[in-house]
């Protein structure tokens, strides 16, 4: 079993890409476009046969708006990953929610944020 952070990643990012078109692996580009999203593959653990990821999917809105089309953009990215399980070549990806948060605009610059934080058991083949 080998390895592979980019095959993870990629996958990630497609299935990310289903439930909302601007999505950015570790950081967004300059000047944005609200809403959009960050994921970051975290915290690499060994756990023979499998190795597990800390996978953190943070939504970004305007800190001006309305948290309510944040809060649906994050209900359905977790309504659809959460407990799913993928199975492509080279790797099963099982996500399992661990945790959610919200940051207000007061703490982040103008920008609210909701962290949804997922243990990810993957099996590379």
């Amino acid at each position: 079993m080998n390895i592979d952070t980019n095959l993870l990643s990629d996958t990630v990012l497609e299935e990310l890409k289903k439930y909302h078109p601007r999505v950015y692996r570790n950081r967004a580009p300059q000047n944005p476009i609200f809403p959009y999203i960050i994921y970051v593959l975290d915290n690499l653990v060994d756990s023979f046969p499998s190795e597990d990821y800390y996978i953190h999917i943070d939504v970004y809105d305007d800190g001006n708006k309305s948290v309510r089309a944040m809060e649906n953009l994050a209900d359905i990215i977790d309504n659809n990953i959460n407990n799913k399980v993928l199975n492509i070549p080279g790797l099963n990806i099982h996500f399992k929610r661990e945790g959610r948060q919200f940051v207000g605009s007061e703490d982040l610059g103008g920008k609210n944020l909701i962290n949804l934080r997922y243990n990810t058991r993957v099996y590379f083949r």
